[in-house]
């Protein structure tokens, strides 16, 4: 056996004599050797530093001449190719033996392959990846990197320097982790559910392919891509990535389940029903987020069926009795809470038994289409009309509570006239009578089973009375017991203090500066909650107790005047009279002994009088003004035009102020008729030298025609709604325009 050749050839000559270094004698000169010892000296060092710099790789380095024979190697290349120093000098080539060396599916490296071989071939570095045979039995996976190597300048090819590692512990860690999402894969392509996994930043690392048949995407198409740009729809996308964000930074824990949409590469909406998860590190980033998704889009579109025809009805598409009931509960809460009003209204057409017998019940059901489609055209927004049932619908009407029973009634004319119009059924031409009963909470109920008993109870008043009528629930002797109760809580009310004043501002329409505010007594009946006038004045009208209620409005309402005054607010202040007060002997000089005893200005204060009071009865009420005007009070007649007024009484009068009665405001300006009537009242209330304020403003297109026609003030809704006094906005009105 050889022995190892050296890493590297030696360098240096020999002299004749056979030994290193010392001087060289040439044609008889005596040359000094001491530079070309030193420099011999420097290269061995070299040598040995780059033998021990070889020797210390963990890589295998082997050196091979041209004809590819083993030159110089290191340790590390023995015992990655498993071979002996020996085994390495004697065979030439044997740093690539074939019978060793195979590739990943068993076939033998043969000649043509050897890298070295190919390096030499082609003047150019070959990579190969082998597996070579443990003595043990076992594989080990090494890489083999040869590189040819040339003389100076690369002129002349002088070998191949191969460099081998054993990468078994990298190659056998790729295909675990290669077989792992192998079998993770197989595992969720058999899930029914989609899966897919998120970085950080949202783009996807895994689909399966469910996710990919739901979506309509390949895998490739999806992997690697944003997933919130690519299934995502664009008014979700912020609030998604904000989810994902959140679970990424800690700031969130995973919802235990959530639903969103997804947008397929059709463009169909999806909903999914999602379980996410985060992945974590060793050190307990998020590296991942795991999200499992249930496609539930069919689910969900069948439960809103089944909850439509559960709260519509299926014939007409309206609401049902029980989705009516729900809202009128929220409605009479609200009304509770503000002191507001509803108003129920109940439809039953008269005589349609008869077109169920005559043309068959298909024509019935055409009717009762159309009957719906009618009077949802009348309605409002806010409004809700629902059918009962049979031949009956019903209307919840969005009301406040001074103008309840105003817009219950013109809701039901106006609802009358539009069923008075023939049906076209089935080839005949016929009319269909209707017959109308309203319910007002809370004045004629306090819940909302009394408010649909009683619009049903006058609804059948309205047909015992021949049909064809509007007709409001009237109280009977069963209900005796209930209305003394009511009697008893108010006359408690009176003495332990319940009641209270808000204030409705009324403004200037040019410039909406407030000028005067309306007072409006409620009740906070400790039973029911803030009751609105509607709700009891009509039973202190009749038992007298209008008179300790309207003596309270006036004190409670100079109190407060002293208490504006104070801070330098004076405004107009009215107030109304009840046709009962009017009756009493005393009413001006118990109303002018208030207003002196707190020391306001009489001339501060407006008397508001109904019209249908002032003008009924000549003799009585003229003295009655004459008191009040002399006593030095404002005076305006409420509700001008609802009434029938004489022109020419009304000249004579101490008013200084009409007040025009909301319901002309109501079709403004959609109608001309109502418009016309509009400006003629302001242009009338010029005439006569009177003030004249518009009620009812509830949108901006009315209050500008009231601009345009010149109307001096207005209040209503749109302007601001009855308050308490420390609620009251006293800057100018700020309305869109």
């Amino acid at each position: 056996m050889s022995s190892r050749p050296s890493f590297s050839a030696p360098f240096g000559e020999r002299d004749r004599d056979g030994r290193r270094g010392g001087p060289l004698v040439s044609r008889g000169l005596v040359v000094d050797a001491a530079p070309q010892q030193r420099a011999r000296q420097a290269l061995r060092a070299a040598e040995r530093l780059s033998r021990a710099v070889v020797e210390g790789l963990e890589e295998g380095v082997v050196v091979l001449d041209a004809e590819l024979k083993p030159l110089s190697w290191n340790a590390s290349a023995l015992r990655i190719l498993g071979v002996t120093a020996d085994e390495m000098a004697d065979e030439a080539g044997s740093v690539l033996r074939r019978d060793t060396l195979r590739y990943d599916n068993g076939k033998p490296l043969s000649e043509q392959d050897n890298p070295a071989q190919r390096a030499v071939r082609q003047s150019a570095p070959v990579r190969a990846t082998l597996r070579r045979a443990a003595p043990d039995g076992g594989e080990r996976w090494i890489t083999i990197l040869a590189r040819p190597i040339g003389g100076a300048h690369g002129t002349t090819r002088r070998g191949v320097v191969v460099t081998v590692a054993d990468v078994t512990s990298s190659v056998e860690s790729a295909r675990r982790l290669r077989e792992e999402r192998d079998r993770a894969q197989r595992y969720l392509e058999v899930v029914s559910t989609l899966v897919v996994v998120l970085d950080p930043s949202g783009h996807v690392e895994l689909v399966n392919r469910q996710g990919c048949e739901l979506l309509g995407f390949s895998e490739h198409e999806l992997v690697g891509r944003d997933w919130y740009e690519t299934v995502v729809p664009a008014g979700d996308r912020e609030e998604a990535r904000d989810v994902l964000r959140k679970l990424v930074a800690g700031e969130q824990l995973p919802e235990e389940r959530h639903e969103t949409f997804l947008l397929t590469k059709a463009g169909e909406e999806r909903k999914i029903a999602w379980r996410n998860a985060v992945v974590r590190d060793a050190d307990g980033h998020v590296t991942s987020v795991l999200r499992s998704g249930e496609d539930v889009t069919e689910r969900r579109r069948a439960e809103a069926q089944v909850a439509y025809l559960a709260h519509h009805d299926r014939l007409t598409g309206l609401p049902n009795r029980a989705l009516l009931e729900e809202q009128l509960q929220r409605d009479l809460a609200r009304a509770r809470r503000t002191g507001g009003a509803v108003a129920l209204v109940q439809i039953g057409l008269d005589n349609f038994k008869l077109v169920n017998d005559s043309l068959g019940h298909g024509a019935g059901d055409a009717v009762l289409r159309e009957t719906a489609q009618r009077v949802a055209e009348l309605t409002r927004a806010g409004d809700v009309i629902a059918r009962q049932g049979g031949d009956e619908f019903m209307l919840l009407l969005d009301c406040g509570a001074e103008d309840a029973q105003v817009v219950a009634q013109l809701a039901g004319e106006r609802i009358m006239e539009a069923l008075e119009r023939p049906f076209a059924v089935a080839g005949a031409e016929f009319h269909i009578g209707t017959s109308i009963g309203i319910a007002l909470f809370p004045g004629h109920a306090n819940n909302a089973e009394s408010l649909f008993k009683h619009a049903d109870m006058a609804m059948h008043q309205a047909k015992r009375a021949g049909g064809g009528a509007v007709a409001f629930y009237e109280r009977g002797a069963s209900e005796a017991r209930e209305r003394l109760s009511l009697t008893s809580r108010l006359r408690r009310a009176i003495d332990s203090d319940e009641l209270r004043l808000h204030f409705q501002p009324i403004y200037r329409v040019d410039d909406g500066v407030l000028v005067a505010v309306e007072a409006l007594v409620r009740w906070q009946d400790p039973e029911h909650g803030l009751v609105p006038p509607a709700g009891f004045i009509a039973v202190a009208e009749e038992t007298g107790l209008i008179e300790g209620i309207g003596a309270w409005v006036v004190e409670a309402l100079c109190r407060q005047a002293s208490r504006w005054a104070q801070e330098g607010f004076r405004p107009r202040l009215c107030f109304n009279l009840s046709p009962r007060q009017l009756r009493q002997p005393d009413l001006v000089a118990s109303i002018a002994q208030t207003i002196a005893r707190h020391d306001l200005p009489p001339g501060q204060f407006c008397a508001e009088l109904t019209e249908s009071a002032v003008l009924s009865d000549e003799r009585r009420d003229s003295s009655l003004l004459d008191e009040l005007h002399e006593a030095g009070l404002a005076i305006a007649i409420d509700d001008f035009g609802s009434g029938h007024s004489s022109l020419a009484r009304l000249r004579d009068l101490p008013v200084q102020v009409l007040k025009v009665d909301r319901s002309f405001l109501r079709r403004v300006p959609e109608d001309p008729g109502s418009t016309a009537i509009v400006a003629a009242v302001l242009e009338l209330g010029t005439a006569l030298g009177m003030t004249t304020v518009v009620e009812g403003v509830e949108d901006v297109a009315q209050l500008e025609l009231l601009r345009q026609h010149g109307a001096p003030l207005a209040q209503g809704f749109l302007l601001g709604r009855p308050v308490p006094a420390d609620q009251l906005d006293r800057r100018p009105a700020r309305v869109p325009t």
